[in-house]
């Protein structure tokens, strides 16, 4: 999962467990590459 704020990323991975990612984009995510899936689902 990626999130804006780093100091979310913590509260969150407590929550959802050990089988998600969490990851801070520390600003907005505008656009992903739909030719190169990168692992994001």
């Amino acid at each position: 999962m990626i999130v804006e704020s780093p100091t979310k990323v913590k509260s969150i991975e407590k929550f959802l467990g050990p089988d998600f990612k969490v990851i801070a984009s520390v600003g907005h995510v505008r656009d992903f590459v739909s030719s190169a899936r990168k692992g994001i689902e």
